[in-house]
């Protein structure tokens, strides 16, 4: 299959190098614990998410059975509520205990749950409607016709009342997903299943039957009479003749031996579909689903599209002339020929306006028609079939169903004209849809290997078991995590940011020579400020301390949502740098020394110890030493760098002046009114956020630059922007230029014009 992508049309093989296919799929359910049957991965949700989701399907499943319309927002918008939290909460667990592929196949349990609920309480309502019928037969009951025209009427219309209740859940849950969960997502699973939503909402779920009228009108094409599989096949084998060149996977492979087929189909899922896909067989483990260009819709306008190409013919002739068009569209004829052979090996005309009259009830369908005429009639009448007939069958209701046949008969006029006028687009939507169906009949098959693969435990007994075993998951919100816990939370991992303040002796002089209060001076104008940025950013101090700033963000076992130790960190330690700044723009008015700060953040995957002097904690942390380090500024390295670009640098001390090297370490730093990460902190800040890596071109040349946004504590997001610097060399008082072997640093960009461009240049390149 063709994968790049010409910028222009030349040729119609230009045209069939455009030609695009989906991503394979491949999932490895192996990466889950098995649960107690040794097969089957033991999952327990949310209990708020369930008891409102039952609350909720009963009320729906009541509503669709009595014809109303299902409508109950404040109960839809709490479960939508109890789910985004499970998943938020589930999200964030790729800090602690669960993988991204892992969370990618469990959270396939929430859309099972759903599914397999509206199905029992369907079930339960047509159980408990026999149980009237038997009695009342027992009885001799003069309800009895009645409550069996009922019954038959509820066991005809199950399918539609599943589908109904299932598409009036699922939209609502995945309209927050989208708009709650979207970068969430982004930020935790880096990528990792990303068809994952469009697999979980796939139209096809909610409903029993796959091929479905009310599903097939809804969002894909009442597909020809004598039968989609067939058709399908008739399709595949003219387009492969027509299209050698490009992959085909047949949507219906040959017959598999029974022994080598899915073991578990809980849901019917897989039963379903196999007049269209054939025998599901059983991949175990690894599930695939392998795509071919004709699961792409937009391949469908590329190819076929008359207008496109006429589009492109004209462009073709502005730029290369007449002799050129002649020959693109002497080539185009190899396209109109296949499309003229496969629209009628798909269907026949008959059929595409049946396909039509789908598209028009679309927005005409009202669900009390279903009382007086199935779907596939009404789409016949409209397409000029049986008309005869179904009129008869209306003409039974007297009202309602002569309002009907008048819609039905304005309809049939306009499905007349529509197909008289403009026959190719009828038929280039129907293929569009053709593809997209083909595309989520994958999907489906997918999303129900993965439902067969979940066991959803309610019961109490067995929920011990399995968690006392260790082969559960339990997917909860936020404060059924923090109910669960058996201990006060536990500090699991810290953050120290160290600023180390230069020049307080010099402005302490200074105010003093001038009688004012060095104290009051450095409370009001720094230290309160600071004080104020720790709610914001949750972090607390260490201690504040003549010329030394420490303040750590912790992050405890019961809130991995609020895992963002290093990131607001960063966050503090540019607000710091903001003060500064002020600061010194007001000491340089009145003509006092200005201050400047260094500050190295450096990230501990572990608890930090505590001494105490008398009720004072005393932090003991090997991060306080790597912090100070990174705040370091040579006294070296001034003249060489204060007129730089940067806040940060970093030299590696060649061996021979090692000896001489500060604190006998081996580097030398700079760090003027700059913020410096430890490599670990900057692992760690790339597991809290979603890092897009940027090529930007300043005054000094090409950067290397990481920018992203993070929640501070009331849930705001800021934006952060990192720099990939390039340690260089110091040897004989020199600085040299870097090597591959000398490294890189990270250093964050303040609130600078710098930082502004970067982000702007970001926003131009996506």
């Amino acid at each position: 299959m063709p994968t790049s992508e010409p910028t222009t049309i030349r040729s119609a093989q230009d045209i069939v190098q455009k030609v695009m296919r989906p991503k394979n799929i491949s999932l490895d359910c192996g990466a889950l614990r098995k649960g107690i049957d040794n097969y089957l991965v033991d999952v327990r949700l949310s209990s708020t998410y369930v008891s409102i989701g039952k609350e909720l399907i009963e009320m729906y499943t009541r509503q669709a059975v009595a014809g109303k319309r299902l409508h109950s927002p404040e109960l839809m918008d709490r479960f939508r509520d109890s789910y985004i939290g499970m998943l938020r909460a589930t999200l964030h667990r790729t800090k602690t205990d669960l993988t991204p592929t892992q969370i990618g196949i469990l959270q396939f349990a929430a859309i099972k749950y759903v599914l397999s609920e509206t199905r029992s309480q369907l079930q339960a309502m047509l159980q408990q409607q026999d149980d009237t019928l038997a009695q009342q037969q027992y009885a001799g009951s003069r309800n009895l016709m009645a409550t069996q025209a009922r019954f038959a009427w509820m066991r005809q219309n199950h399918d539609d009342f599943q589908y109904r209740v299932n598409v009036a859940i699922l939209r609502p849950l995945q309209r927050g997903d989208i708009n709650r969960l979207r970068q969430l997502r982004e930020e935790q699973l880096q990528g990792t299943f990303k068809e994952a939503l469009n697999v979980m909402y796939n139209p096809l779920l909610a409903a029993a039957n796959p091929q479905s009228a009310r599903l097939l009108m809804d969002h894909y094409a009442l597909w020809p009479i004598s039968g989609f599989s067939d058709a399908n096949a008739r399709v595949e084998m003219a387009l492969k003749r027509h299209f050698p060149e490009l992959a085909q996977e047949a949507l219906r492979p040959e017959r598999l031996d029974v022994v080598h087929s899915e073991i578990y189909d809980e849901l019917g899922g897989l039963f379903a579909t196999q007049a269209l896909l054939g025998q599901a067989e059983n991949q175990q483990e690894t599930l695939t689903e392998v795509f071919s260009w004709l699961e792409q819709p937009g391949n469908v306008r590329l190819l076929f599209d008359a207008k496109l190409h006429r589009a492109s013919a004209d462009a073709i002739r502005a730029d290369e002339g007449i002799k050129a068009q002649w020959r693109f569209n002497a080539d185009l004829k190899r396209f109109a020929k296949a499309l003229a052979e496969v629209r009628k090996t798909f269907a026949s005309d008959d059929e595409y306006r049946l396909m039509l009259a789908g598209y028009q009830l679309r927005k005409s369908w009202h669900d009390s028609d279903l009382e007086l005429i199935e779907i596939e009639q009404a789409a016949r009448y409209i397409a000029g079939i049986d008309v005869k007939k179904i009129a008869a069958k209306l003409a039974q209701f007297e009202n309602s169903g002569s309002e009907l046949l008048k819609r039905l008969d304005a309809q049939a006029k306009v499905n007349q004209q529509q197909f008289k006028e403009g026959a190719d687009d009828v038929v280039l939507h129907c293929f569009a849809d053709y593809c997209r169906y083909r595309l989520h009949l994958r999907y489906f098959r997918l999303a129900h290997r993965l439902f067969n693969r979940l066991h959803i435990i309610v019961d109490a007994e067995q929920i011990h078991l399995s968690r006392s075993s260790g082969h559960l998951y339990e997917l909860l919100g936020q404060e059924e995590l923090a109910q669960t816990a058996d201990i006060e939370p536990e500090i699991v991992h810290h953050t120290i940011l160290k600023a180390d303040v230069r020049g307080s002796m010099t402005v302490t002089q200074e105010l003093t020579r001038q009688n004012l209060n060095p104290a009051s001076y450095f409370s009001l104008r720094f230290f309160e400020p600071i004080n104020k940025l720790l709610p914001v950013f949750g972090a607390d101090k260490v201690f504040i301390e003549g010329d030394a700033v420490i303040l750590v963000n912790h992050e405890y076992n019961n809130a991995p949502d609020q895992w963002y130790s290093v990131a607001r960190s960063c966050g503090v330690a540019k607000d710091m740098i903001d003060i500064v700044h002020s600061k010194n723009a007001h000491s340089k008015q009145t003509g006092l020394p200005q201050l400047e700060i260094g500050v190295g953040i450096a990230y501990a995957d572990e608890k930090p110890l505590f001494l105490f002097d008398d009720k004072q904690p005393i932090m003991i942390s090997s991060a306080i030493g790597l912090a100070d380090r990174m705040s370091s500024c040579s006294w070296k390295l001034r003249q060489h760098f204060d007129a730089g670009s940067f806040n940060v640098e970093v030299l590696q001390i060649s061996t021979s002046d090692r000896q001489s090297g500060d604190k006998g370490q081996s580097q030398l730093r700079y760090n003027v009114n700059g913020i410096l990460l430890t490599e670990d902190a900057f692992a760690k800040l790339k597991s809290e956020i979603n890092l897009k890596s940027v090529r930007v071109n300043l005054a000094d040349g090409m950067h290397t630059m990481y920018i992203g946004k993070f929640p501070d504590m009331a849930g705001k997001m800021r934006d952060l922007v990192v720099r990939e610097g390039r340690v260089r060399t110091w040897e004989h008082d020199s600085v040299l230029p870097a090597t591959d072997a000398t490294g890189v640093f990270y250093e964050v960009l303040p609130n600078t014009k710098i930082a502004s461009q970067v982000l702007e240049a970001a926003r131009k390149q996506d």
